[in-house]
């Protein structure tokens, strides 16, 4: 008696257009709503897609809110490699986001991360993430070259300080950081400390 092989339906990927437009439709109701009234059920409602789909697909409300922001804000960062720690590093500064882009739906974002590990952990990992594999790269090519000493203490902070010289100058100004800004800092503190 030969058994039969359990039907299984397969669940069919997401095509990158049905991405996008679940990543638009996401953007313009954070824009109009906010990002705490906003719900993946209104996304589901919107784009005409299973709420199970959203979630095996980005997972949680945070995680597709970052990456609609990313998706529509942020471009790939291209692979830097210019010859010298500091032009890497200022090529790095000039691709850095823009923490409160104009149009982009941040209202209660910054001050959910606060309170909402998920949305702060989907920050880490779509938002700021590409950003901290090309710092990582940057700094272990310059090792291996002998610009930077593997046992340099200011290794343990370069992430530390390039993202938060980014996200809290306008917690401390009123303004929003620049690259001009970064690169200052970075020449003023960050180089010295880490050819020292």
């Amino acid at each position: 008696m030969s058994k039969q092989p359990p039907t299984s339906k397969r669940r069919k990927r997401l095509t990158e257009e049905r991405e996008r437009e679940i990543l638009d439709v996401t953007f313009d109701l954070v824009a109009e709503v906010g990002y705490e009234q906003a719900t993946v059920d209104e996304v589901a409602r919107r784009t005409q897609a299973s709420t199970a789909t959203l979630y095996r697909r980005w997972e949680n409300k945070p995680r597709l809110v970052i990456t609609a922001m990313t998706a529509r804000k942020y471009p790939p960062l291209p692979p830097i490699d210019t010859g010298g720690l500091r032009d890497d590093l200022v090529a790095l500064a000039r691709m850095m986001p823009t923490p409160h882009p104009q149009g982009a739906p941040t209202l209660g974002i910054w001050q959910a991360v606060v309170s909402d590990p998920a949305l702060a952990q989907a920050l880490r990992d779509v938002l700021f993430a590409p950003y901290l594999h090309t710092l990582r790269t940057i700094l272990a090519r310059h090792i291996e070259r002998g610009t930077i000493r593997a046992d340099n203490p200011a290794l343990a902070h370069v992430e530390m300080f390039l993202m938060g010289s980014v996200f809290v100058e306008k917690l401390f100004t009123g303004t929003e950081a620049d690259a001009d800004q970064l690169i200052a800092v970075m020449d003023a503190l960050l180089l010295p400390a880490l050819t020292s």
